[in-house]
């Protein structure tokens, strides 16, 4: 038997709850209302899911111990901390047009900074004057390094030389300095010669010395001996230069 709710009236009596209202309009509308409110359930179904993916994403991130990167010049270093001391420098390339940074034709200014920066103070607080020395007019010298100047401009150098140390103890000669294909100071003509093949030029000239040209321009320097020698000891690389360094009985 069915139940009839009954709604009890200001005056006391009952009536039956009316059944709930039929849809209104044609069933063609009918039909349209319920697939637009189904589409948006299908809508919002999909952003629910795209929003669980984004946080589990970031779940992850988080988890894997990423961070947002940092703000420009935050936390990072200026690049600007001194260089080291006299011959504790190196990591320096000799090259027929420059030695590191310092490139020929670099003001003055610029070429003794970055000089500096690998190769610490130099011996005086500013170059000495050379004036008629054949094609510098000035020199600045660090122990294992001397820097030549023209007109104000960085034009040639000459590193410290093994010559100059024989029998005196270790050399002061630029740690780690090499030129750009490798060879070293120190090494002996073979090895020269493994690395620059013909362009590598033993000659007699001033008891002995060496020359190539390199796609950055000429490097050369003295041998520790005289090659063509009957007996030992081997010609090693004595020393690299490049560039302007004066006149050859001149230079400090």
């Amino acid at each position: 038997m069915s139940i009839i709710h009954l709604r009890r009236t200001r005056d006391g009596t009952g009536i039956a709850d009316p059944p709930a209202a039929e849809p209104s309009g044609s069933g063609e509308q009918v039909l349209f209302r319920e697939a637009k409110r189904r589409e948006r359930r299908r809508r919002a179904a999909a952003l629910g899911v795209i929003l669980v993916l984004v946080g589990l994403v970031s779940g992850l991130v988080f988890a894997a111990g990423g961070s947002s990167p940092p703000r420009s010049g935050a936390g990072a270093s200026s690049g600007n901390t001194p260089g080291p001391s006299g011959a504790a420098a190196g990591h320096l390339t000799f090259r027929g047009n420059g030695i590191g940074a310092a490139r020929f034709g670099q003001p003055e200014g610029v070429a003794i900074a970055e000089l500096e920066q690998v190769l610490g103070s130099p011996t005086t607080p500013r170059p000495t004057g050379a004036a008629g020395n054949c094609t510098i007019d000035a020199y600045l010298t660090w122990k294992t390094l001397t820097a030549y100047f023209f007109r104000g401009r960085f034009v040639g150098y000459d590193s410290a030389s093994l010559l100059a140390t024989q029998g005196s103890g270790g050399p002061d000669v630029i740690p780690g300095a090499a030129t750009a294909a490798g060879l070293r100071i120190g090494d002996d003509i073979a090895q020269a010669r493994r690395i620059y093949g013909r362009a590598f030029a033993v000659l007699l000239a001033q008891g002995g010395s060496w020359r190539v040209t390199t796609s950055t321009g000429v490097l050369d320097g003295y041998l520790t001996a005289a090659p063509g020698r009957p007996t030992p000891p081997d010609p090693k690389i004595a020393d690299v230069s490049a560039g302007s360094v004066g006149c050859p009985a001149a230079s400090p």
